[in-house]
């Protein structure tokens, strides 16, 4: 765990000093729950526990509260070590736009903004699970 922090460190330091070669690309895109599952991207609901409490789950995502970048990618950093895309959702699209563009400035992964959040996924059919 340790050795991973100290990786995750030296690719943030790397981006910042370079950001031009190692920036990643934040793009919005509204996938469908199996547009992200298949992908193979990591799939991060980045709301509060009471949001995912009252309105239940994208089944099979990571559940992490985006506050800040640092402490964003201290909690999933080594599940994108392979470069793999990095799918955001929250309530609406507004947050995980946000947080996209932040991560995209230190990290060289693809991430990718669910446009409309959990709320067009719910309008779409999608039926959320219960946390946890």
């Amino acid at each position: 765990m340790k050795l991973a922090m100290m990786r995750l460190a030296l690719v943030a330091a790397l981006a910042a000093a370079a950001p031009a070669l190692r920036a990643g690309e934040a793009v919005e895109e509204a996938l469908t729950v199996e547009q992200m599952q298949a992908s193979g991207a990591l799939v991060v609901d980045i709301r509060t526990p009471e949001e995912w409490a009252e309105t239940g789950v994208i089944d099979g995502a990571k559940l992490v509260t985006f506050t800040d970048a640092d402490s964003f990618l201290a909690a999933i950093g080594p599940e994108i070590a392979d470069g793999r895309d990095l799918v955001l959702v929250c309530r609406s699209g507004r947050r995980s736009g946000i947080a996209a563009e932040a991560l995209a400035e230190v990290i060289p992964n693809r991430v990718i903004s669910q446009q409309g959040g959990m709320v067009g996924l719910v309008a779409g059919g999608y039926s959320p699970v219960p946390p946890g």
